[in-house]
């Protein structure tokens, strides 16, 4: 999960992120970051998520876990 977290940084210009950290909060979360990190899941882990998949996580930490749940 160290790439998705990488890429979740690099996608909200910042230097470091908490699972508690709110998604809404990022100035740079927006639909080009959503579309952006499915295609990176899509093709990094064969992992297929839908903008409202997404949309339904709150925190990093829900995140990180719709995108295990989904590894599985």
């Amino acid at each position: 999960m160290e790439k998705v977290y990488e890429k979740l940084q690099d996608l909200l210009e910042v230097e470091s992120l908490c699972d508690s950290d709110i998604l809404d909060d990022f100035e740079d979360w927006d639909s080009l970051s959503i579309i952006t990190l499915i295609t990176f899941l899509d093709k990094e882990y064969g992992v297929n998520l839908y903008t409202q998949d997404i949309k339904g996580a709150k925190s990093v930490g829900d995140l990180i876990a719709l995108i295990e749940s989904k590894r599985k």
